[in-house]
């Protein structure tokens, strides 16, 4: 069974409270289920294999929400929440010879030994672990101002979560280590300014991140793989003809960010540093 509980309550008639509990599940994707795998034998040697019986995700969620709508299009909001991670799915990746893996050496080339090492890369469940944080969310439209001052309005967001989950250190071992949950940025927020006159419209946005973990425990004996912290301004203008022409301006990631990933959490040790650079899209909509 999944139980889920839900109330809301009318505080006044523009405070609104939520509160939440929940037991939820997600099964594994189809692949991590699958008894087979792969084999590379050339380049780097690597054998990446599912497991058929991987039990799926199991937490219990926790969610209390306040919400102010203090006026028309004005709005504040907390929103607390807490999940108890039951159970989790790992990749573990580990350095194997082949002919200790158990699979036939017809799967290799002739010159092969067995005695070469591969990384072998396999789900595996875990005992998972917990997460908390809180999140703000404040909407404003400037339309005490005066003059073009009113078209003007900001929206604003920030988010704070606290993980500790906990991954196994190598196959066959009860030694687990704990760390944050994988791809999830301890703290992040996101600013929009905004006009809108009914013709003209523009928007800026700018969002960050914290950095973050993509895999635990990293490779070649290292504590963490991630990703560093990225800030990133993107722009949207249109302005209308008449009703139905548009004109359009776009621009995406302006700060042209990179996509900086680390090895070590200690040494921040370079492993991939690429930039696909800014975007800037003009266009013209016509709606028939």
């Amino acid at each position: 069974m999944l139980p889920s509980f839900n109330i809301a309550a009318n505080v006044t008639d523009n405070f609104l409270v939520r509160v939440a509990a929940a037991k939820v599940m997600s099964r594994p994707q189809l692949g991590n289920l699958s008894p087979g795998g792969t084999v590379a034998s050339t380049g780097t040697l690597t054998i990446t294999s599912g497991n058929p019986m991987l039990k799926p995700f199991r937490a219990k969620t926790m969610d209390a929400s306040f919400e102010w709508n203090y006026g028309k299009n004005a709005f504040l909001g907390l929103g607390l929440f807490q999940k108890n991670i039951d159970t989790y799915i790992q990749s573990l990746r580990s350095q194997v010879a082949f002919k200790d893996t158990g699979l036939p050496m017809s799967l290799l080339p002739t010159n092969f030994t067995g005695d070469e090492v591969f990384a072998v890369t396999a789900p595996i469940n875990t005992e998972g672990g917990k997460l908390k944080g809180f999140e703000i969310n404040y909407q404003q439209p400037f339309t005490f101002l005066p003059g073009i001052g009113r078209n003007f309005g900001t929206l604003l967001n920030y988010t704070f979560v606290k993980s500790k989950i906990e991954y196994v250190v190598s196959p066959g071992s009860a030694a687990t280590i704990t760390d944050d949950l994988l791809n999830l940025s301890p703290k992040s927020w996101n600013a929009t300014l905004y006009y809108d006159d009914g013709a003209f419209s523009a928007r800026v946005s700018a969002s960050t991140r914290s950095s973050f973990v993509t895999r635990v425990p990293g490779q070649n004996n290292n504590d963490v793989e991630g990703k560093n912290g990225t800030f990133n301004v993107d722009l949207s203008v249109s302005y209308k003809i008449n009703p139905k022409l548009e004109l359009t301006l776009e621009g995406v990631n302006l700060t042209n960010e990179a996509n900086d990933q680390f090895i070590s959490r200690a040494r921040n040790s370079v492993v991939v540093n690429n930039v696909t650079g800014r975007e800037v899209l003009a266009g013209l909509r016509y709606k028939f």
